[in-house]
């Protein structure tokens, strides 16, 4: 269960949004505790991003409050034409939502044998991840479905980054970290395989990290180089903050940023910071930039 104030952080719709959504259309149906708080459920949540979903690709929000939950599904369901959703074998699909690991882990080992790990990631499980999101985000699957392949996936990038046999050929070592609140941890184990393969010495902090201990672990290994990544919804002011308190604490740091609030420009990232969004850009910032 949800408070207002969690959802709000987690779809990025201001909380006096979802109020009005709820009094003047009917569009949640919160339990209250003794305290006559509200409390939202998953399904809330489903539905929260279901409607921000919709009002970006131009429906009303008249027009949405008239929507079943399954119409608003079916819209979302219909990827390639509102949203892109990529192309993915629906043998991997199909042995996921079964929560077949056995046929899930085999299939995956295939590709990685056929075409390499990094292939595998960036063409498959990335595009993979995207189609698994819009599942849970249309009440396809549930969270454990989720965090079942998420699982898999996470140790096979822990996998292939303890199987590097690369010797450390620059001066620059590199910290990559998550802010406090952020659990979404893939994309920067990618970026840390991809450092390290090309030679790079990393330390890897993980997920919900607070800043002082970020500062902290940089000054003392003297690393001028960090990475980080922003998917869940944050406010502009948490974020600003955050950032604040990290440059004060290492005015000398060159900063790199991912991840999806970053790309969709829903956070401001410190001036002088850099974004990358693939693993192209990430090598071209570590060849021209990094020694």
């Amino acid at each position: 269960m949800y408070s207002i104030k969690q959802l709000s952080v987690l779809t990025g719709i201001k909380p006096h949004t979802i109020r009005v959504w709820e009094k003047r259309y009917n569009m949640f149906s919160p339990s209250r505790t003794d305290t006559n708080i509200r409390r939202y459920s998953e399904d809330d949540m489903r539905l929260a991003l279901n409607i921000k979903m919709l009002l970006s690709v131009g429906y009303r929000i008249s027009r949405i409050s008239r929507m079943s939950s399954e119409e608003m599904a079916t819209i979302v369901n219909q990827g390639n034409k509102y949203v892109g959703a990529p192309p993915v074998p629906e043998s991997l699909l199909t042995a996921a939502i079964n929560m077949d690991e056995e046929t899930f882990v085999g299939k995956l080992k295939e590709f990685i044998a056929e075409r390499g790990f990094e292939w595998t990631y960036e063409n498959l499980l990335v595009p993979f991840q995207k189609r698994m999101g819009l599942l849970w985000q249309s009440g396809g699957i549930v969270p454990a479905q989720e965090h079942f392949t998420s699982t898999i996936l996470r140790n096979s990038i822990i996998k292939a980054t303890l199987d590097l046999d690369v010797k450390v050929s620059h001066q620059n070592r590199i910290l990559f970290y998550l802010p406090e609140g952020e659990l979404h941890e893939l994309g920067i184990l990618y970026f840390n395989y991809l450092a390290l393969s090309k030679g790079y010495s990393t330390t890897y902090l993980g997920q919900t990290v607070p800043v002082d201990d970020v500062v902290r672990v940089a000054n003392k290994q003297g690393i001028k180089v960090l990475f980080t990544a922003l998917t869940i919804s944050m406010s502009k002011d948490v974020v600003a903050n955050h950032f604040e308190r990290l440059l004060n604490g290492l005015p000398d740091a060159m900063l790199v940023v991912t991840g999806y609030q970053v790309e969709e420009g829903e956070v401001d990232i410190p001036k002088g910071a850099y974004m990358v969004s693939s693993a192209v850009q990430f090598t071209q910032f570590l060849s021209k930039h990094v020694k």
